[in-house]
């Protein structure tokens, strides 16, 4: 079976998600599609509970029965790296993993713990997000490369939540319902 990581903080899970996720599998280049939260925001960012975004993932990729939560990071001991995921993931199973980015990312990735052998160890599927072209780093291997033109982030919402302004069709409606029960990004 050929599964895409996608990992993320998803604080909150939104629609721009949901269509990346709905692409790759629409495209036939992956079986699944596997949300990886982190435990904690490479930035440090302060992040709703992991059962709270578990929720809300759950209840956004409900209806996508190839979209499934890994929760090998929320699980980890300590501060995790993404080599580390791939790595304790190849171990585990014997399924082809691609590792699902973003171009933006592509310009730092040179600054990842051990990215050499991240480049070695996975095959990637890259999002191309306006103003950030497709950098050609040695040594990746590029399975696919797939547009992710959008606006939406979850920054972006929480600011909009902070603001008291709405987030319909940003996120799915069970999504919006569950922040506004929760007061979820309010402060």
């Amino acid at each position: 079976m050929k599964i895409g990581l996608l990992g993320g903080s998803f604080n909150p899970i939104h629609n721009s998600h949901l269509r990346i996720i709905n692409d790759i599998l629409k495209k036939s280049l992956v079986d699944e599609v596997w949300l990886i939260p982190c435990k904690k925001h490479a930035f440090n960012k302060e992040l709703a509970s992991a059962k709270d975004r578990i929720a809300m993932i759950k209840s956004a990729i409900k209806n996508i029965p190839d979209a499934k939560i890994c929760r090998i990071e929320l699980k980890s001991k300590g501060k995790n790296y993404t080599i580390d995921t791939i790595i304790k993931l190849k171990k585990r199973y014997k399924d082809e993993l691609f590792f699902v980015a973003g171009s933006d990312i592509l310009c730092e990735i040179k600054k990842w713990r051990n990215y050499k052998r991240l480049l070695r160890e996975i095959e990637f599927i890259v999002l191309k997000r306006k103003n950030y072209k497709i950098k050609n780093v040695k040594g990746m291997r590029i399975k696919a490369i797939i547009n992710a033109n959008n606006n939406i982030s979850s920054t972006g919402i929480r600011g909009r939540i902070k603001k008291g302004k709405s987030i319909k069709n940003l996120v799915p409606k069970d999504v919006e319902k569950f922040i506004k029960e929760r007061g979820l990004y309010e402060k």
